[in-house]
């Protein structure tokens, strides 16, 4: 956790605790609150279970205000754990201290430098996507999986744990506000005040697009909830039908939940709910259509003017709908100027207010897919555009991928979850 703070350059004062060693990673320690020179603001406990109320007590005689309650074993964990965590919560009502946890491995804030997960993490790149809920993937593994693999940042990180203190109407309310956070991604088990989350969430939808990943949707689920977190889960309809009326997004696991902040962290929301297709396989085409059908979005079919653009590239045989079919273009012209030409003609037609772009990546593919995104993107600043990577040569879809998203446009692996994102952009709000 130190070696993690130090690392994300946190500028503050660092007071390690611990009796028995000097210092740390360099840097002095001391033998326990009493002794630093001043009240910290912060105070992450990382304490086994049965030493956290002694420590709450340490905390509240210093003057400490915030603590982290890493540790499990609380209402996670049984009748005993449960009475553990209300002996930490009663110090913390009395003194006036703000707890996030227990069960918490903590937060990440780039712009201040501070990450307190308890395992390892590089410097993450700052952004204005906040995700917040009750698991600790979030300052571990999908905080690695967001540095390593996608091109957007994030503004915070929050590991909420049993939510004995800070929860998700807190997170809201703070994160409505936070100037640096565009997008906000939640994860959740359950709320213990549906009326005051209902009231919170639609705030601050109205403000800032919003994700929602609700776990223990099934009963198997509900009873893995209550073994995670000591939550409990409540009715997923009753859940559905409150993320819908808020104009939150509501997702179904964390691969969408990226995907949909992917788009709305680079792309502009669509005027309407028109989408083209522009495929170099016509199986592409039909699971566009399919995805289509289910979102709720429209496929404008082309005019005349759209089979004009395409004669100079492919032959006059040729019948083009939306999902527009161009292997023949390829095949007569070359992937280049055939998709180029292809996608701004789309774009250019009345009704189709976002695009997506479905490619195979093999040899014969090979163009400046980036440079073509780019273009589109000067040249219709207003149309959320993405590319689909259908399939391919793996080192070739890693290199494309980074290219294309470097130019701004959002890279997915099948036609469903570029439509889906699509989707997330024009019907965010609609209650």
């Amino acid at each position: 956790m130190l070696a993690n703070i130090i690392e994300a350059g946190f500028a503050g004062g660092l007071y390690p605790v611990n009796p028995g060693v000097e210092e740390i990673l360099g840097v002095r320690t001391y033998p326990d609150l009493a002794s630093i020179p001043e009240p910290p603001e912060l105070v992450i406990a990382v304490l086994p279970r049965t030493q956290t109320r002694s420590l709450m007590l340490e905390c509240a005689q210093a003057g400490v205000r915030h603590v982290i309650v890493p540790a499990a074993g609380f209402s996670d964990a049984g009748e005993e754990g449960r009475r553990l965590e209300e002996g930490v919560m009663e110090v913390a009502r009395d003194a006036g201290i703000t707890l996030m946890g227990p069960n918490s491995i903590g937060t990440v804030c780039p712009s201040s430098g501070l990450a307190t997960s308890i395992v390892s993490l590089d410097r993450m790149r700052p952004g204005i996507v906040a995700l917040f809920g009750q698991s600790g993937l979030f300052s571990s593994g999908i905080a690695r999986w967001i540095n390593t693999g996608e091109k957007f940042g994030v503004s915070k990180i929050a590991c909420l744990g049993n939510k004995a203190g800070v929860d998700e109407v807190d997170m809201l309310e703070y994160l409505r506000g936070d100037p640096e956070t565009g997008v906000i991604c939640i994860y959740t088990e359950g709320v213990s005040d549906g009326r005051a989350f209902a009231e919170v969430l639609r705030e601050a939808a109205r403000e800032k697009p919003v994700v929602v990943l609700k776990g223990g949707s099934t009963e198997q689920g509900r009873v893995a909830v209550a073994s995670h977190t000591g939550s409990l889960a409540g009715s997923d309809k009753i859940y559905d039908g409150l993320v819908a009326q808020s104009g939150a997004v509501r997702v179904n696991d964390f691969e969408e939940m990226l995907d949909v902040a992917k788009a709305f962290a680079m792309l502009p929301a669509p005027a309407g709910n028109g989408v083209g297709v522009v495929s170099i396989t016509g199986a592409g085409c039909v699971l566009s259509a399919d995805a289509a059908g289910l979102l709720g979005l429209a496929l404008p079919q082309p005019s005349k003017r759209f089979a004009e653009s395409m004669k100079e590239v492919a032959p006059e045989w040729v019948p083009y709908r939306n999902p527009a079919d161009i292997w023949a273009a390829i095949e007569a012209s070359g992937p280049e100027r055939s998709f180029t030409i292809a996608s701004a003609a789309m774009l250019e037609e009345e009704g189709v207010d976002s695009l997506a772009v479905i490619f195979t990546v093999i040899p014969e593919s090979r163009m400046d897919a980036a440079g073509m995104f780019a273009s589109l993107r000067e040249r219709y600043p207003e149309s959320p555009v993405t590319a689909v990577l259908m399939g391919g040569d793996s080192g070739m879809l890693a290199d494309w991928r980074d290219s294309i998203e470097s130019a701004g446009v959002p890279v997915y692996t099948s036609p469903a979850r570029a439509l889906r994102a699509l989707a997330a952009l024009k019907f965010r709000g609609r209650p």
